[in-house]
């Protein structure tokens, strides 16, 4: 197989990327990069299970935010030619569909081998919407199988991170390889956020959220 991480990076065109990392100062080999801290790398490959077999995040994994799905399958696609031919390649079941549905945060790296792929999907404030994540779960399963073994030498994992766990998500679509948790469950990696951050909301002339209201105040999350 090619190398996928260079095929993943050769996608990553988002410029939020870049002027986050251009802004922050982080750069390898004198290009535009995201150097995960020890701690999150830590903290991620305990969230998603991969400590308990002895396998480390390394301080140079790729990691890429707001990752296209396109750009994810086609790197696959890529990095895996002679079981799909030469290019133009067939889009089978349309899993390219031109649209910008993304995964917050991709990390991936090579072990022994074997290529790991962990998709963070982030929610600070808010909650996630069902029909939204059953339509990316339905994407994320054509791309790698129920099982996550539609490319043997490559192992996804999934992680949503957020304050706290989410009670109003359901997992009745989502493929198995999603569902990572000893509960049947996604893997969930707590975001740390501060309390006080106020949002901007219309309301009426009471203060009651409204829409449509003529009004609006900032209230605490």
């Amino acid at each position: 197989m090619d190398n996928l991480i260079d095929i993943l990076e050769s996608f990553n065109r988002k410029e939020r990327f870049f002027l986050v990392a251009q802004a922050l100062g982080q750069e390898r080999g004198g290009d535009p990069a995201f150097t995960l801290s020890e701690n999150f790398r830590q903290e991620l490959g305990k969230a998603v299970g991969l400590d308990q077999r002895g396998i480390d995040v390394p301080p140079d994994a790729f990691a890429a935010m707001d990752y296209h799905l396109d750009w994810l399958h086609a790197s696959l696609v890529l990095a895996h030619q002679s079981q799909y031919g030469v290019p133009p390649f067939v889009n089978t079941d349309s899993i390219i569909t031109g649209n910008q549905r993304d995964v917050d945060l991709l990390v991936a790296f090579k072990a022994a081998n074997r290529h790991y792929l962990i998709l963070v999907e982030a929610k600070g404030y808010g909650s996630w919407d069902n029909d939204q994540m059953n339509g990316k779960a339905a994407r994320l399963k054509l791309i790698f199988g129920d099982d996550g073994g539609k490319y043997p030498d490559v192992e996804p994992h999934f992680c949503l991170m957020s304050p706290n766990r989410s009670q109003h998500l359901g997992f009745a679509y989502w493929p198995n390889w999603m569902l990572g948790g000893n509960d049947g469950k996604p893997h969930h990696l707590k975001m740390e956020v501060p309390s006080d951050r106020r949002r901007a909301e219309r309301c009426d002339e009471q203060g009651n959220p409204n829409a449509n209201g003529g009004h609006f105040h900032c209230p605490f999350d």
